[in-house]
């Protein structure tokens, strides 16, 4: 069975996600579900916490490299790394135990694909349209280690800041 998380705003004004296990609609009112995770935003930096209270040590550190920020460093329980997939490319690739990992993005579309080096469907993100606190849906297949999925969860919200900030350059703002 698939492990399928929700992804939210911590509140309007805040870079910071909050991910809750399930399929969600709407963000569980604050104490009645508690997070999975927590992501922790900065604008060079991206910090996987198993919650909001633990940002001081979080399970996995993403720093982002150079001008333009095409590259990443991640720290952690493991250390791995990734880059852009191109110059006008809002898709990221990711290195975990000397395998590749994808993620592809298309076009117009809100659903982007992570693919491994054989080519076969990691996790699909879903990204949530005209929603102001929701982000969108993750779905990962099953049978990966742990420390995939936090890779997985956090390059996907690495993705998402890559999408928004070329979104805003589009529109001038």
């Amino acid at each position: 069975m698939d492990t399928t998380l929700t992804y939210f705003r911590k509140s309007a004004f805040s870079r910071d996600a909050l991910v809750y296990a399930g399929d969600l609609d709407t963000q569980p009112a604050e104490g009645t579900l508690p997070s999975v995770y927590y992501l922790d935003v900065r604008s060079r930096h991206i910090n996987l916490c198993r919650n909001a209270t633990q940002v001081t040590s979080p399970l996995l550190a993403c720093k982002r490299h150079g001008m333009l920020g095409r590259s990443a460093t991640i720290r952690g329980d493991i250390t791995s790394s990734a880059h852009r997939n191109g110059a006008f490319s809002n898709a990221w690739t990711f290195v975990y135990m000397a395998e590749e990992f994808k993620w592809s993005i298309a076009r117009w579309s809100n659903r982007w694909t992570l693919v491994d080096g054989r080519g076969n469907t990691v996790a699909v993100f879903e990204r949530a349209s005209f929603r102001a606190s929701k982000i969108g849906t993750l779905s990962i297949m099953p049978g990966h280690p742990e420390h995939l999925v936090w890779l997985i969860v956090l390059t996907c919200e690495l993705v998402h800041r890559t999408v928004k900030s070329s979104e805003r350059a589009a529109h001038g703002s």
